[in-house]
C-alpha cells in the first residue's frame, strides 16, 4: 500500500463511521508498512480532501454531467487528485493526475473518465470565478474556503463578515504542533535546548510560560516525524517532561490558578491535558479529583498522569449530566471543561465543520448549562469555579455564563486580567472572560470564566 491507497481507505473508512480523523489515520497507519515520508504525504492527502471538500466538490461539479452518479470511492478519488492540483504545493500535476488515476487503474473506463475530468480541472479551473463576496458572501465563503453553509451563515449574523472570513481562512491552516513541558520534570529552556540539540527547530509560546512550538513539525502528529532526527518526534513525545496541548488550553489552567495547598475538581477530565497542568501548578501535592463519564477515558487519564508522574490525582467515574456533587463541597477550586462544538480547533479537527449541526449544538448548550447548575449548589463559600470550552460559539461560551449568573447571584466574575496579567487585551472581553481566536492571537479558539461563589 502507498501514501496515496492509504490516503483512500482512510477517506472510505471515514464516509461509513462517527470517528474522528485522527483516529481513523491512526488505525489505518497501523495497519500499513509505510515509511515516514509516505506517512506524510498520505496524512496532509487526508487532512487536505476532508479541510477542502466542499472546494473541491464545487470545482468538480463543472466537469462533470450531473446525470452522472459518482460512488463514494470514485468522488474519493477525484477529490484526492484535484486537492493534489490546487493544494500540493511541489507537486507537478501530471505525477498527481497519474498516481491518482492508479487507484482505478483496475477498472479502464473508470480510468480514463477520472483522467479526462482531473486535465479539465488542470487545464480550465482558473476560468472559474467563485460567486462575489460583496453580493454573495455566504456562497462566497463557503466554496472558496470550504465551510457548511449553514455555519458561515451563522458566523457572519453573529460576528460579522469580516470577522468570519478571517477566521475562515485561520482555521484552515495547519497548526503547529505546540508542547507544554511538564515543570514536574524540568523546566522550558531545558527542555528547548533538548531539543535544538536533537535538530528541532523550536519558538518558546508568547501567551502561556510553559510552551514550546516545533517549527520542523506542521502536520498532525499520528506519531510522524522528520527523518533526518537523530531522536524521533515519537520518541520526544512519550518522555515524561512534555504533553501536546495547545497554548490556549494551557491558559485555563493558568486562569483556574490552583495553589499547593488546595483541592481541585476537574469534571470532564480526559484524557488529562489540563489535569496534569493543573498538578504541575500545585506541584504535585494535596490532591485532584479527575472526573470522567466511563472507564475507556479514565484510563487515558491514567496513563498519562503516570507517564507525567502525576500522583497527586484520585479517578472517579460519574455521568456529571445527572451524579450526586456532595464530595465537591469540600473543594477550593472546581474546572468544567465542558463538552462543546470544539469550533475553535478546525486547525486542527477540520472534520468538525462537517460533523456538527445547529440541533447538536443546541442540545450541548443544555448540557453545558445544566453541567453549571448542577454543580452550583455544592461550591462551598469562596469557592471558585472555572467553565471552558474549546469553541468560539457564543451561545457556549458567554450566553451561558450570564444566563448562569442570572439564576445563580452567588457567584460572581473575577476578572481574567488578575489571574493572565501578560495576555493580551484582544484575548480578555469586556466582561473579564478570556476568549482567544485563531486568526487574532495564532492559538485555538478557546473560552474560560472564572466565578467565585461570594
Amino acid at each position: 500500500m502507498n501514501a496515496r491507497e492509504a490516503a483512500l481507505t482512510c477517506l472510505l473508512n471515514l464516509s461509513d463511521t462517527d470517528a474522528s480523523i485522527s483516529s481513523v489515520v491512526d488505525k489505518v497507519f497501523e495497519q500499513t508498512n509505510l515509511n515516514h515520508p509516505e506517512r506524510r504525504l498520505a496524512n496532509a492527502l487526508v487532512y487536505g480532501v476532508v479541510r477542502w471538500k466542499q472546494q473541491l466538490d464545487w470545482l468538480l461539479e463543472h466537469f462533470i454531467n450531473p446525470k452522472f452518479r459518482l460512488d463514494t470511492k470514485h468522488r474519493a478519488i477525484l477529490r484526492l487528485g484535484t486537492y493534489q492540483l490546487l493544494h500540493l504545493d511541489g507537486m507537478p500535476p501530471h505525477a498527481a493526475i497519474y498516481e491518482t488515476v492508479q487507484l482505478a487503474k483496475n477498472r479502464r473506463k473508470t480510468a480514463g473518465f477520472i483522467n479526462a475530468v482531473l486535465r479539465n480541472v488542470q487545464r480550465k479551473r482558473t476560468e472559474l470565478s467563485y460567486p462575489p463576496l460583496d453580493t454573495h458572501p455566504v456562497e462566497h465563503i463557503s466554496y472558496a474556503l470550504s465551510y457548511p453553509k449553514w455555519l458561515v451563515e451563522r458566523w457572519i449574523q453573529t460576528h460579522g463578515l469580516h470577522w468570519t472570513l478571517k477566521f475562515c481562512q485561520a482555521s484552515n491552516q495547519e497548526a503547529p504542533l505546540t508542547l507544554r513541558t511538564n515543570t514536574l520534570q524540568t523546566d522550558r529552556d531545558t527542555f528547548c535546548k533538548q531539543l535544538k540539540e536533537n535538530g528541532y527547530s523550536i519558538i518558546p509560546t508568547k501567551l502561556a510560560p510553559e510552551g514550546v512550538v516545533i517549527e520542523s513539525q506542521t502536520t498532525t502528529v499520528n506519531n510522524h516525524e522528520p527523518s533526518q532526527s537523530p531522536v524521533t518526534l515519537k520518541d520526544i513525545l512519550n518522555r515524561n517532561n512534555v504533553y501536546v496541548q495547545d497554548e490556549s488550553a494551557m491558559l485555563v489552567s493558568h486562569l483556574l490558578s490552583p495553589e499547593p495547598s488546595q483541592l481541585v475538581v476537574d469534571l470532564c477530565a480526559a484524557p488529562g491535558g489540563k489535569t496534569t497542568h493543573i498538578a504541575s501548578l500545585m506541584k504535585n501535592t494535596r490532591k485532584i479529583i479527575a472526573v470522567d463519564i466511563s472507564d475507556s477515558k479514565l484510563a487515558i487519564l491514567k496513563k498519562n498522569c503516570t507517564r507525567l508522574g502525576v500522583d497527586n490525582v484520585e479517578f472517579r467515574m460519574i455521568d456529571t449530566a445527572k451524579p450526586n456533587f456532595s464530595f465537591v463541597n469540600t473543594a477550593d477550586a472546581v474546572l468544567i471543561d465542558a463538552p462543546c462544538s470544539g469550533f475553535g480547533t478546525l486547525r486542527r479537527h477540520p472534520d468538525i465543520r462537517w460533523n456538527k449541526n445547529a440541533q447538536q449544538i443546541a442540545t450541548l448548550n443544555a448540557l453545558q448549562y445544566r453541567l453549571l447548575k448542577n454543580v452550583a449548589p455544592h461550591i462551598k463559600n469562596g469557592g471558585v469555579l472555572v467553565y471552558s470550552t474549546c469553541t468560539i460559539e457564543p451561545s457556549e461560551n458567554e450566553e451561558i455564563v450570564h444566563r448562569f449568573l442570572k439564576n445563580h447571584p452567588m457567584f460572581t466574575v473575577e476578572h481574567a486580567n488578575e489571574f493572565l496579567p501578560d495576555l493580551p487585551q484582544s484575548a480578555i472581553t469586556k466582561e473579564g472572560f478570556l476568549q482567544t481566536f485563531p486568526h487574532e492571537h495564532g492559538v485555538d479558539g478557546t473560552f474560560a470564566a472564572r466565578l467565585r461563589r461570594t
